[in-house]
């Protein structure tokens, strides 16, 4: 063999990976595939070459995998972070910094980590490097310590003086197993002769799969009977009036369990004090905003009982009422379509929904949600028709969504979660002011029009940049789907799931 550099950092390496073996024994690279972030990440190639995901996926290849975008200082790195998302004792350490010895080697860093977010960054014992002067690099802990987050801080690098990481390993082993989360559904109520009713949960685990469910009554006046109780959608039959309390338990596969309850109240079998509960009508506000209502079917019944609120916004072309405003549209655009007649979410759904229709400012098409005149709708709504001001959630599609974007930009105060659909992403400023609110996003990968790029973007996304918030509570969520283009929204709000988070979300405390 001709000798060469690249020969013998190829050599190093493969002796660098021989000499892992005996410690993989004990612990496995608990850095494989996990969520990772940057500093900055070079355009160059990304990111279908390059881009900080590919510096934790198992890849060793003969380039560059992450590469910052601008030159590191000792007083402000260039950093890249890797999210274990559960804490690991972690054990070994092993880093590629570069292509080969010369191009793209980090000469001058430290690994810091922290236990959680509230933790404070603190160097790793002996992962304090200067004058690097291999490709490879490798610490095995004199003691090991309990982390989550690991993040490389890299003050110099060699010749252009970027920062390169080709793959970080970490090696270590699950403290615990972490149960669970559980969601039983929301609290709601059906009216006699209707004796039965769905029980909708989830549940989700951070460190494992769910193994099991198991449905039981926790309490009321007549024992029910549990139809799929093993699984997490099931049934209670045979309920008279009164008040019952159900709970779902999951089991993850390392034995953990996790339970969640939901309340159903059956109410009587007299007929509800407002004619209009469980149907849509139409609010007139003298040709401002006037509106397609949904009124939950137990509506009226009990005195004094606020219920949550959802404001529903169409997309541009779209609409909710007829023509001349005198009925709702046999067809419905944005979430209320799913509560239109027949629909099985009528019997069940205890929320309010209010769908203006929108303006035509451009005519034919377009649709143009004024924030101010969203806002009074919105506040008089909950005056009107009893709702609950701290259970206000919004969504919309398209040009709606923006018109939710507008709504968090100036009366964020107002709402307890925001679902928008098929558009951008919000950008206030600054960002951060989003950083405990919850969001589910959704959208389609081939969007042609608003894709759902705009949100996952590993390098300047929304979900990226949220991240990095420092009080980021972890309430964003966003569901991208690879096919669908401009459309499927109805697809989307006809989940359980979804239809649960908007009338479950709570107003934070200012």
């Amino acid at each position: 063999m001709h000798w060469s550099p690249r020969n013998a950092v190829a050599a190093l390496n493969a002796l660098v990976l021989t000499m892992a073996v005996p410690a993989l024994a004990q612990s496995s690279n608990v850095a494989l595939g996990k969520p990772t972030s940057a500093s900055s990440v070079n355009a160059i190639g990304f990111p279908d070459q390059f881009g900080h995901p590919k510096a934790v996926n198992g890849s060793i290849a003969p380039d560059d995998r992450w590469a910052s975008a601008v030159n590191p200082l000792p007083s402000n790195p260039e950093w890249l972070e890797v999210d274990l998302q559960a804490q690991y004792r972690v054990e070994r350490l092993v880093l590629y910094t570069g292509r080969d010895d010369v191009l793209g080697r980090m000469v001058d860093f430290d690994i810091v980590y922290r236990g959680d977010t509230t933790a404070p960054w603190q160097v790793i014992p002996g992962a304090s490097v200067t004058g690097n002067t291999l490709p490879a690099w490798t610490l095995t802990l004199a003691q090991p310590l309990d982390a989550r987050y690991l993040r490389i801080l890299c003050k110099r690098g060699a010749d252009d003086n970027l920062c390169r990481v080709r793959e970080f390993q970490v090696f270590g082993t699950s403290l615990a197993n972490q149960p669970p989360s559980v969601f039983a559904g929301a609290d709601f109520s059906l009216t006699l002769p209707t004796s039965s009713a769905p029980l909708q949960g989830s549940a989700t685990d951070t460190d494992g799969t769910i193994a099991s469910y198991l449905w039981t009554q926790v309490s009321g006046p007549t024992a029910a009977t549990l139809s799929s109780a093993t699984t997490a959608t099931a049934t209670a039959s045979g309920l008279v009036q009164g008040a019952y309390v159900f709970q779902l338990t999951a089991t993850d596969d390392g034995g953990a369990s996790g339970s969640d309850t939901v309340s159903v109240t059956v109410n009587s079998a007299t007929p509800p004090v407002d004619p209009r509960a469980g149907k849509l009508h139409v609010w007139s506000r003298g040709g401002t905003y006037d509106s397609a209502v949904f009124l939950p079917k137990d509506y009226g019944t009990v005195p004094g009982k606020k219920y949550p609120l959802v404001l529903s916004l169409h997309g541009r072309g779209g609409s909710t009422l007829t023509a001349d405003h005198t009925q709702v549209g046999s067809n419905p655009e944005g979430f209320i379509r799913q509560l239109i007649p027949g629909k099985p979410l009528v019997d069940t759904f205890p929320g309010i929904v209010i769908a203006p229709n929108g303006p035509r400012v451009g005519q034919p098409l377009d649709t143009w949600w004024h924030a101010a005149n969203v806002h009074t709708l919105v506040q008089e709504a909950i005056t009107l028709y009893g709702a609950d001001p701290d259970r206000v959630t919004l969504t919309g599609l398209s040009s709606g969504a923006s018109g939710v974007n507008d709504q968090l930009a100036y009366y964020l105060s107002t709402y307890a979660g925001a679902m928008p659909q098929a558009y951008f992403p919000p950008n206030p400023s600054p960002l951060c002011v989003l950083e405990d609110f919850p969001i589910w996003a959704a959208g389609n990968s081939d969007d042609g029009t608003f894709s759902a790029w705009n949100w996952t973007n590993p390098g300047n996304g929304f979900e990226m940049r949220v991240h990095q918030c420092p009080g980021y509570s972890g309430e964003l969520q966003i569901t991208v789907n690879p096919t669908g283009g401009h459309g499927g929204w109805d697809t989307f709000w006809a989940r359980s799931d979804a239809q649960n988070w908007l009338v479950s979300q709570v107003r934070k405390a200012p």
